[in-house]
């Protein structure tokens, strides 16, 4: 999931009101695309107090398009939302958590947690039952059960949804920002680490 927030009156290119979350696929529209690419770009780039450059689209891509290869240099605000069907218990990415780090799930079955952020304060616990509690809060208030295998299929699919993403940002850019699509895609590619081989060997 993409924390997106609101972006009110966006100059530059149409923008959907996707409300605080965006899950990110290929099924996106023009405009919801267009939403995650202004809240990347802003979110590494600009304040609340800081206007749009100008009215050219590639320099407002810039921050996304030039960032640097160095890991964390790029922040993708949110993470992995998860969901339990029969319950309707829910976990959101804490405050500050990157959907830039999500490889981290990987190393679950190795008994580590991914940086889940802060405020809630979410946490995984691995239980001895081969089962993946992950707890909405520092209070336990609330969480969602599975099985590691079962988790594992999960992350997996992020990582089809997240390449999916990308097939839609190309198309997006090749209508928005021509000149920099090429860049742009291959930042983002780089950062999320859609495409970079493999997965952490399971312990």
């Amino acid at each position: 999931m993409l924390e997106v927030g609101r972006l009110d009156d966006f100059p530059l290119w149409p923008v959907a009101d996707v409300g605080p979350w965006l899950a990110l696929s290929e099924a996106l529209t023009a405009a919801e695309v267009g939403a995650a690419v202004a809240r990347i770009a802003a979110y590494n780039h600009l304040d609340d107090r800081t206007v749009w450059p100008g009215d050219d689209p590639l320099t407002a891509v810039l921050p996304v398009v030039a960032a640097d290869p160095e890991p964390g240099s790029l922040v993708v605000p949110g993470g992995l939302r998860l969901t339990d069907p029969a319950t309707g218990a829910r976990v959101d990415p804490g405050c500050c958590s990157g959907l830039e780090d999500w490889r981290e799930w990987y190393e679950v079955p190795a008994g580590r947690s991914p940086d889940l952020g802060h405020d809630p304060d979410p946490w995984v616990e691995r239980r001895p039952d081969g089962t993946v509690r992950v707890w909405a809060d520092e209070e336990g208030s609330s969480w969602v059960d599975a099985h590691v295998d079962e988790l594992m299929g999960l992350v997996n699919g992020v990582r089809a949804d997240l390449a999916g993403f990308l097939r839609a940002l190309r198309s997006w850019a090749d209508d928005v920002v021509p000149a920099g699509a090429d860049e742009l895609v291959a930042n983002l590619d780089r950062h999320l680490r859609v495409s970079e081989p493999g997965a952490p060997a399971r312990p």
